[in-house]
């Protein structure tokens, strides 16, 4: 098992320290109860030569991510619709262009203090590809979440 040298100067990344952020809707915290962080696949493909065959790297897909997030008031709910809702005119059956729904979002990692960030992933060209606004039950007490399925070109970390 590794050991740190020096443990007091290291801490793990934990679960619970992590913010999303997207220059769609500025200054605004998605506030998401639980978020995936990005994945990628290189496909591998299998290449046949005389009697055996070897395996090289096909294309990276990067897989969606998905976001349980709480439907507060006036806050998460209103602020996701506005942007779900913006690239698509219904009364007269038109849709936008990429550049008008697709942004830049983050998932910051954050530190032992809850407000510094230790890492980022920067996803590219993303936007709402499903989202389920959760619910409604007389029978329960619990919060009302909503599930949003993030799709990105790729994703960068830093």
């Amino acid at each position: 098992m590794p050991r740190v040298v020096a443990p007091g100067s290291h801490h793990p990344s934990l679960q619970f320290r992590y913010q999303m952020q997207t220059s769609k809707l500025p200054g605004a915290k998605i506030y998401a109860r639980s978020a995936q962080q990005p994945s990628a696949d290189n496909a591998p493909v299998n290449v046949e030569h005389i009697n055996y065959y070897f395996k090289v790297k096909g294309k990276t897909r990067w897989n969606d991510i998905t976001l349980s997030c709480y439907h507060f008031e006036g806050i998460t709910a209103k602020e996701i619709w506005s942007y779900f809702n913006e690239h698509q005119k219904v009364t007269p059956a038109t849709d936008s262009y990429a550049p008008v729904y697709k942004h830049d979002m983050q998932l910051q990692i954050l530190g032992p203090d809850g407000s510094s960030p230790t890492g980022t992933w920067k996803m590219i060209g993303a936007f709402i590809s499903t989202v389920n606004w959760g619910d409604m039950d007389w029978g329960t007490d619990d919060v009302v979440n909503a599930e949003i399925t993030i799709s990105y070109d790729y994703a960068e970390f830093s």
